[in-house]
C-alpha cells in the first residue's frame, strides 16, 4: 500500500518537497493543500503533487506523514485544524525556522500517539543565489546534497525519528539530528538575522533622499538580499519568527551593532589601513565559505585556503550524523 504524505503549504519549500517525491510515485501518494487555491492548483499541474484537498482538514486524513511547508506564524493554527484528523502513528514534520515554539506548540496541541519533529532543508548550492519564490522557485532537486537539520524532542519514538530521516533522504538531502536549542541559534545566524538587516537596509535607503536616482543604479549586493528577503513565502511570518528567537536575535544584533560602530570609527578616524585590514579578512572568510559550498571556484594564486586544514576534520554535520543516525543515515531499512 502506498504512504501517503501530505504537504501544507505549496510555495518553494513545499512543491520542491512534492518534485522531489515524484521519483516515489510508485510508492508514495501525494496530497497537496494551500490557503491560496490558485496556488495548490498551480502546484498539481507542475505536477509537485498527485491531488490537491482544499479542505484542510481533509488533506491529513489517512496520511501517514505531514508536512507544515509554511512560515512560523501559520503553524499554531494549522496543527488545531488538523489535530482530530491525524491519524494514529501519524508524523508531523514541520519546517518553519523556530523550533523550540514548533515543539511548545507540538506538546499543546499533537493528540497522543502522534509524533513531531522540527525539520529544517538547507538549498542545494546551485540554487542557493536564486531569488525567485514561491512554486516559480521550486525545484525537484532543491535539496539535493544539502544537509537537513532534524530535530526530535525528547523521549520521541526511534520509529518516529527513522520516519524523518528516511523522508529527507528521499529528498536527497543529508538528515542531521539536532535539538531545538542548537537549531534556533544556527538558524537565527544563518536564516533570520540577514533578513533583519534586509529590513534596515531597505528602511535606511528605500524612499530617502536621492531614492529617484539611485533606483537604478543599485547593484547585486543591493539586489540580492532585498530579493531573497521580502518574496511573499520569505516575508510571511518574518516577525513570528524573529520574536520566537528572540533572545539568540538579540545578542546578535548588539554584535551587529557593535561591529559597525568599530567599522564607522575606522571611517570616521580615516584609518584606512585599519579598515582595510577587516575588508581583507571578510573577504578571505567569505571566499572560503563561497569555494565550500561550490558557490565559487576561483581562489587567487597569492592567496591559499587557509580553511583547507580545517575542512580535512570531521565537520558539525558529520560529526553529528556519525554520533546520533548511525545505521539510521542508510536508506531505507526493515522493521
Amino acid at each position: 500500500m502506498a504512504v501517503q504524505i501530505t504537504i501544507i503549504g505549496l510555495g518553494q519549500i513545499g512543491g520542491s518537497i512534492g518534485l522531489a517525491l515524484a521519483a516515489h510515485k510508485d510508492k508514495i501518494k501525494r496530497v497537496g493543500h494551500d490557503r491560496d487555491p490558485e496556488a495548490a492548483r498551480a502546484a498539481q499541474k507542475a505536477g509537485a503533487v498527485d491531488r490537491i484537498e482544499y479542505n484542510l482538514p481533509a488533506s491529513v486524513e489517512g496520511s501517514d506523514v505531514v508536512v507544515l511547508a509554511l512560515p512560523l506564524n501559520e503553524v499554531r493554527a494549522t496543527l488545531e485544524f488538523i489535530r482530530a484528523d491525524l491519524k494514529e502513528e501519524a508524523v508531523v514534520l514541520d519546517a518553519s525556522p523556530a523550533k523550540r515554539q514548533g515543539e511548545a506548540w507540538a506538546r499543546e496541541l499533537v493528540p497522543a500517539g502522534r509524533s513531531y519533529l522540527g525539520l529544517f532543508p538547507a538549498i542545494n548550492p546551485a540554487h542557493l543565489l536564486e531569488t525567485g519564490g514561491g512554486l516559480d522557485g521550486a525545484h525537484a532537486e532543491l535539496f539535493e546534497g544539502a544537509t537537513c537539520l532534524v530535530c526530535p524532542s525528547a523521549g520521541l519514538s526511534e520509529k518516529a525519528v527513522r520516519v524523518a530521516t528516511d523522508f529527507v533522504l528521499l529528498l536527497g538531502a543529508n538528515p542531521v539530528l539536532s535539538d531545538a536549542i542548537e537549531a534556533d541559534g544556527l538558524l537565527s545566524s544563518m536564516l533570520t538575522l540577514p533578513k533583519l538587516l534586509a529590513v534596515s537596509l531597505v528602511d535606511l535607503t528605500m524612499d530617502k533622499p536621492g531614492w529617484k536616482d539611485a533606483i537604478n543604479l543599485a547593484g547585486r549586493s543591493y539586489a540580492m538580499p532585498v530579493a531573497a528577503t521580502f518574496d511573499r513565502n520569505q516575508a510571511d511570518g518574518l516577525s513570528a519568527s524573529v520574536l520566537a528567537n528572540r533572545d539568540n536575535l538579540v545578542r546578535m544584533l548588539d554584535a551587529y551593532i557593535a561591529s559597525l560602530r568599530g567599522l564607522r570609527e575606522d571611517i570616521q578616524n580615516e584609518q584606512g589601513a585599519e579598515l582595510e585590514k577587516k575588508i581583507r579578512a571578510a573577504q578571505e572568510k567569505a571566499l572560503d565559505w563561497l569555494i565550500e559550498r561550490n558557490l565559487e571556484a576561483y581562489r587567487p594564486a597569492d592567496r591559499p585556503n587557509r580553511r583547507k586544514e580545517a575542512s580535512n576534520s570531521s565537520s558539525f554535520g558529520a560529526r553529528l550524523k556519525q554520533s546520533f543516525l548511525g545505521s539510521l543515515g542508510s536508506p531505507k531499512r526493515d522493521e
